[in-house]
């Protein structure tokens, strides 16, 4: 009722609002008292208009304070030798000459440290470890074919950003499942990234007078974005509730009808030339074009 009420879905119409430094003028409302119809009302009465539902509502929010976004090529001197699960290095095997990497996931990025920076008042240190899982791929001489080596590798960065400061405040809510709990003055942190396996090289080395066991060395691209935020109350300009679009069907669709719908893939049978891909040209054949007709 209330959502009809305050003009929130378009096919009704709604109550003109006042918000801070509004007024009835300024909406568009008739103000209280105005002349309807033979009434004492003096001029002509003003009709509320249906499309103005802008106001000032006060929101409970996650405010981003700071953040920043890395990009950065890791290689052996920040990620050290490939190592597996538990812990040790991965030795290749013998007559490997080659090694790819595939299948690379972040496994687990870890928020490892967030306190106050001791030189610039407001902002704070993150230290943040990302941890790598992907699979090795081996090749030998003379086709030798070897099983994948699940391996892994971590990489660790610091970054500085502005948070603002803060006292410890005590919050009541059972909107968590707790009906009290206490609320640090830190600001939270949150992390997104992404990696690419770029490569991977065996590595061999002579000390002395014998040869050490090798080692695999990866490199992994990675983009990563590091955010600071807090909890606080904001007051911001709204046009209502979001009304979602209908579903659309949802029913499977005939596996027929989808092929169909497909383009012919030429460029699967004859794969572009150089100035055809670089220009981004495709020779694939639309669906709606039909052989020409002949004569």
């Amino acid at each position: 009722m209330a959502a009809f009420e305050f003009g929130n879905y378009p096919e009704k119409p709604g109550r003109g609002t006042f918000g801070p430094g509004t007024s009835a003028a300024s909406t568009g409302t008739p103000a209280f008292g105005a002349g309807h119809g033979h009434g004492h009302g003096h001029g002509n009465v003003e009709i509320p208009n249906p499309h103005h539902r802008l106001r000032s509502e006060p929101l409970l929010a996650l405010k981003i304070y700071d953040s920043c976004r890395h990009k950065n090529c890791l290689t052996r001197s920040e990620l050290g030798f490939a190592r597996s699960i538990d812990g040790h290095p991965i030795i290749p095997p013998e007559d490997a000459h080659s090694v790819t990497i595939e299948n690379l996931h972040i496994r687990r990025i870890v928020i490892a440290k967030k306190e106050p920076s001791p030189f610039k008042r407001g902002f704070w240190d993150v230290e943040v470890r990302y941890i790598f899982d992907y699979e090795l791929k081996f090749a030998g001489h003379e086709d030798n074919k070897y099983e994948n080596v699940h391996a892994t590798s971590s990489f660790t960065r610091c970054t500085n950003l502005f948070g603002s400061v803060g006292a410890e405040v005590a919050m009541a809510t059972d909107l968590f499942g707790r009906a009290e709990t206490t609320m640090s003055g830190e600001p939270f942190a949150i992390v997104e990234a992404k990696a690419l396996g770029l490569a991977a090289e065996i590595v061999r080395k002579r000390c002395h007078h014998h040869e050490e066991p090798a080692h695999v060395a990866v490199t992994i691209g990675l983009f990563s974005i590091i955010k600071l935020y807090r909890l606080v109350s904001l007051l911001v300009e709204s046009r209502g509730f979001v009304i979602p679009e209908a579903c659309g069907d949802v029913c499977p669709l005939n596996p027929c009808d989808f092929f169909e719908e497909l383009n012919f893939p030429m460029d699967s049978f004859a794969p572009p030339q150089k100035p055809e891909f670089m220009a981004g040209v495709s020779g694939d054949i639309p669906s709606a074009v039909r052989e020409e007709p002949k004569g």
